[in-house]
């Protein structure tokens, strides 16, 4: 839930989710469709469908999500990273090393000869971890979030500005604590949120979270208005591929939704 979505919105979100499924055997015995029900507001539907998938997969290795980081990878939806985050921050495994994007803007910047590359990242993470994985995890990541920001080290407050190359940029005030005087460096202009694929995918799947629906009703949609067809279909497939909707004929639905 945490991966590309704010704390704040996660909170109430992760109390629901485990109100619903406690354990891993009432999420596997869920349906795919009740669980992208749940996971509405969070975005990225595919982990739902992911999640899911691996909660299946526990149930079938004995109902216990295995500590070792190379058999957690294994199973559904855990890649590298969070196979690493599992095992510092669930089980406080000592040969975790997780580099998250904060982490790896650390490292960049404090070795900064070193290869950026994902995999030289990840042995740097290695060979520098201590044995509480947990703790310094947890901090790296709270310098590089709040500190050590992707528009430079918070000048006065990051405890690593002294490592820092010279021609690192440096911000006079805390990002959270407003600017004054023009200290802070001003945001690149983002597309529109509202114009993306993603924004038109979630759309998508809320309408189905309401029911089944025909292509031609779901089109006519009012939060859908101006999509070209071509892009309307190739969003359709998209969550197909991806596991999210189901389509029979002309009428799509969450996956495991079918009637």
């Amino acid at each position: 839930m945490l991966q590309q979505t704010q704390v704040d919105r996660v909170i109430p979100k992760w109390r629901a989710f485990l109100l619903a499924f406690p354990t891993w055997s009432d999420l596997a015995s869920a349906s795919t469709a009740d669980v992208i029900r749940l996971w509405q507001g969070l975005g990225y539907n595919r982990r739902a469908v992911m999640l899911h998938r691996l909660a299946k997969a526990v149930i079938d290795l004995g109902r216990e999500l295995p500590d070792d980081i190379d058999a957690m990878k294994k199973l559904p939806g855990i890649g590298d990273y969070t196979a690493n985050a599992i095992a510092a921050f669930a089980f406080r495994n000592p040969d975790a090393a997780p580099v998250d994007t904060n982490i790896s803007r650390i490292f960049r910047r404090v070795f900064p000869r070193h290869r950026s590359d994902p995999k030289s990242m990840q042995r740097l993470a290695r060979s520098i971890r201590p044995a509480d994985v947990w703790t310094w995890n947890h901090a790296l990541m709270d310098i590089g979030a709040l500190h050590c920001s992707a528009r430079g080290h918070v000048w006065g407050l990051c405890p690593l500005a002294p490592l820092h190359g010279s021609k690192e940029p440096k911000i006079s005030l805390h990002p959270f604590m407003g600017g004054v005087g023009g200290g802070l460096v001003r945001a690149k202009k983002a597309i529109k949120f509202e114009s993306t694929d993603r924004y038109f995918r979630g759309r998508i799947v809320d309408a189905l979270r309401e029911s089944p629906m025909m292509l031609k009703k779901l089109r006519l949609r009012s939060e859908l208005a101006g999509l070209e067809e071509a892009r309307f279909q190739t969003l359709i497939s998209k969550l197909v591929h991806g596991g999210v909707v189901e389509q029979y004929k002309s009428t799509v639905f969450l996956a495991g939704d079918r009637d």
